[in-house]
């Protein structure tokens, strides 16, 4: 029997943050599509796989096994990454920069070289959480895993224009994460292709697989029966099929029937859903703060 500690399914509805500094617009600009994709608390379903997809780059990989607590409390450290990337889209420029920093100073103790050889990466080769290629494949799978999801789960489909504004206005963001502007893909179409470049060049190592077991072995309080299976079939179901493959995530019929019919509940709801369950209360925060031009406001209602 799994002896992680149970994550309170209140942690779905975390209390509003603190107001900031009125007027202050922070980081990412207010009203545009980064911060319309991440207000949604749907991007919550995409965390497994985005953890999946960093793990899957053998360098990350060995940083969180050297490193990393995730065995102990892998829910409770998704959690924690949601709340930092909420922060810094959705807070004033001080509460950007101040989880940000907190972040940083957490990586910049991630490092070393690598024990086993994978293919592409012999053993060791040098690491550390704060390279910024390393930083770069991260940001990546959290936007790649956030536009994903909504358009999937929540029916928030993006144009191409969209999508454009979407990566750009995720590099401030990228940019507090150690990413420079020489890394970062300069146009959307860019950033698809280094994506599935990437993908293609993914290892799921007996690492990677191990933290995958922790990620999607959740326990509730109070029990939710079938949270974990859900997990699973969302994470199949967002994955590339062949890292869900290398994740023993196979989409089966029956994954592929739980996705199905939980995208379909969760699309119907969302239109109807007041804003306040709908999405983060960071997104409303932020709204009361700096209110956006009426235009651009209209689109992410």
């Amino acid at each position: 029997m799994s002896r992680l500690p149970r994550l309170p399914l209140s942690a779905a509805l975390p209390p509003p943050p603190s107001a900031g500094v009125a007027g202050d617009p922070g980081v990412c600009r207010p009203g545009g599509q980064f911060r319309r994709v991440s207000a949604e608390r749907v991007v919550l379903l995409g965390g497994p796989a985005a953890i999946l997809l960093q793990v899957a780059h053998p360098l990350v990989a060995e940083g969180v096994a050297a490193h990393s607590d995730y065995t102990s409390g892998p829910a409770h450290r998704l959690l924690a990454t949601l709340q930092a990337a909420l922060t810094v889209t959705f807070g004033d420029t001080e509460q950007a920069r101040a989880a940000a920093r907190h972040v940083g100073a957490q990586h910049a103790r991630v490092r070393g070289t690598t024990r086993d050889a994978v293919p592409g990466t012999p053993a060791g080769t040098p690491y550390r959480a704060n390279d910024p290629d390393l930083a770069l494949w991260v940001h990546a799978t959290l936007v790649w895993t956030a536009r994903r999801v909504t358009e999937r789960y929540a029916g928030l489909v993006l144009t191409p224009d969209q999508r454009e504004q979407h990566w750009q206005e995720s590099k401030p963001f990228a940019r507090l994460f150690a990413v420079p502007d020489r890394v970062l893909p300069a146009t959307v179409a860019d950033f698809d292709a280094y994506v599935e470049d990437a993908f293609s060049r993914l290892v799921v190592t007996p690492g990677a697989r191990r933290v995958a077991h922790d990620v999607l072995t959740q326990r509730t309080a109070p029990p939710l029966p079938g949270v974990a299976a859900l997990a699973r079939s969302v994470t199949a179901d967002v994955l590339p099929p062949r890292l869900a493959r290398a994740y023993d995530l196979t989409p089966t019929a029956g994954r592929r029937a739980a996705a199905l019919v939980t995208r379909a509940a969760l699309r119907s709801v969302r239109p109807v859903l007041p804003r306040s369950l709908a999405q983060w209360p960071h997104a409303e925060v932020a709204r009361q703060r700096t209110p956006a031009p009426a235009p651009r406001a209209a689109a992410g209602a």
